[in-house]
């Protein structure tokens, strides 16, 4: 009775342990990578606060322009009274200047000021270009996650056709274990070479070697996707997709040169945000322009004061002042430090100009690479097509020579080995033309998270 209960504790403690491995492997697809990474990448966490901190900026600089109001409230305690000076004559003596005592031991002073801009040209400016900061710093964001869903794209994709590489090697793997076998045999009926085993063996380890290094890549590359797209989860994750999936509209999809700048110039951000630099420059020019125009504030403020030798706060006398006035300010000489300002915004708008010329070069210069390199994939793919149907056909005649005693051993590990490499050539193919899609979408601007 104590083993049959033993029996069963220890299969369901397997059953629960085997359902936690299960439970550990993550189905992922590349939307749902996507989408965790616009939650979950920590670059972009950074870059979404960065833009928060570009709104609470103009919202500082705007403060600027809105009345300053503050209250202030202090005491002092003389223990020697304060001191005038009078004529000698106004206090009944001899002397041409006389000190006088006067004032009680304890003062109080309270009053509350206003200071109000009226016509305060640079803070203009100043929010003016706090507002275009805030604009580059929404381009930003949108920019680093077209870059952050290239990265993820590349990384899942990388992962599919290691995934498709290592089914094929492990399948010769198993062949040409089989045929190690085969070749053992001969040589020990006297029917093969020793060469002939010595070279199915190396055959073996190589791929061996190949089917390891391959996996591990594997495990690093998917170390890699789960933190661009902030997935904590130690566990494994599948892979869904398909890496064939919507080839033939890649292939089928193509662009002019000039057709992709025209779109491009719509959608990239980082051309956006040489733009919107270039203005920012100009606004920080008007701002530092508007240094030697002068400024009208509207100032006030209301105070009282007292002074006694006693604390009868009941008996002190509380006489009120206040006023409201305007105050202007001219700016006639302050070492040229706000020419050199001038000349300096000047020399940085030359420098973004130059810099936005150069970003569409490199633009044109990108799309034309990535056009002409997509063409080719296209055209390789369907050479690596005829490959893999011909490498195939091949490999089934020579099985057949083989099994009919009519071609060796050797002939058909070479028509094994001729088809693996064209169905890793045409993995190849595919992934390169998956890749180039992405990254042409990417620099058309039209790829984000």
């Amino acid at each position: 009775m104590k083993t049959n209960i033993l029996h069963i504790v220890t299969a369901l403690l397997l059953l629960s342990s085997a359902n936690a491995v299960h439970a550990q492997k993550k189905k992922l697809a590349l939307t749902d990578a996507l989408e965790m990474a616009k939650q979950g990448n920590k670059a972009l966490q950074v870059q979404i606060l960065e833009e928060i901190n570009a709104k609470e900026m103009t919202r500082e600089t705007k403060g600027g322009l809105l009345p300053s109001i503050s209250a202030n409230a202090g005491y002092s305690h003389y223990f020697d009274r304060q001191v005038i000076f009078l004529p000698g004559s106004f206090v009944g003596t001899d002397k041409a200047v006389q000190d006088f005592a006067v004032g009680g031991r304890n003062t109080y002073n309270a009053y509350v000021s206003l200071y109000q801009p009226i016509f305060a040209p640079a803070t203009h400016q100043h929010t003016k270009a706090s507002k275009i900061n805030e604009k580059i710093q929404d381009e930003k964001t949108a920019d680093l996650k077209s870059r952050v869903a290239l990265q993820v794209s590349s990384r899942y994709l990388n992962i599919l056709m290691m995934n498709r590489q290592l089914g094929l090697l492990e399948q010769s793997h198993q062949r040409n274990i089989k045929a190690l076998q085969d070749s053992r045999s001969l040589f020990a009926q006297g029917r093969g070479l020793k060469s002939d085993t010595l070279r199915s063996f190396i055959a073996v380890a190589n791929l061996k070697s190949s089917v390891s290094y391959l996996k591990n890549n594997i495990e690093v590359s998917g170390i890699e996707l789960k933190r661009l797209i902030g997935l904590e989860d130690s566990g494994e994750i599948e892979l869904t997709d398909d890496l064939e999936y919507n080839i033939k509209v890649s292939q089928g999809e193509f662009y002019q040169v000039d057709e992709a700048l025209i779109i491009a110039d719509k959608n990239r951000r980082d051309l956006n945000i040489q733009k919107l630099t270039i203005e920012l420059q100009q606004k920080k020019l008007k701002a530092a322009r508007a240094g030697l125009l002068p400024q009208l504030v509207l100032i006030g403020q209301y105070q009282i004061q007292a002074q006694a030798d006693d604390m009868e706060f009941n008996e002190y006398a509380w006489p009120r002042t206040s006023f409201l006035g305007l105050q202007l300010s001219v700016p006639i000489f302050n070492g040229n430090r706000t020419k050199s300002q001038i000349n300096q915004a000047k020399i940085k708008i030359q420098q973004e100009d130059i810099l936005l010329k150069d970003l569409k070069d490199e633009v044109k210069t990108e799309l034309a690479t990535i056009i002409s390199k997509w063409k080719e994939s296209v055209t390789q793919l369907d050479i690596q097509e005829t490959t893999v149907k011909s490498a195939e056909l091949n490999y089934r005649m020579i099985d057949d020579r083989f099994r009919n005693s009519l071609g060796s051993r050797l002939e058909l590990t070479d028509a094994e080995l001729a088809l693996t490499q064209a169905k890793i050539n045409y993995l190849n193919a595919v992934y390169n033309l998956r890749m180039l899609h992405v990254e042409l979408q990417q620099a058309l601007g039209l790829l984000s998270l």
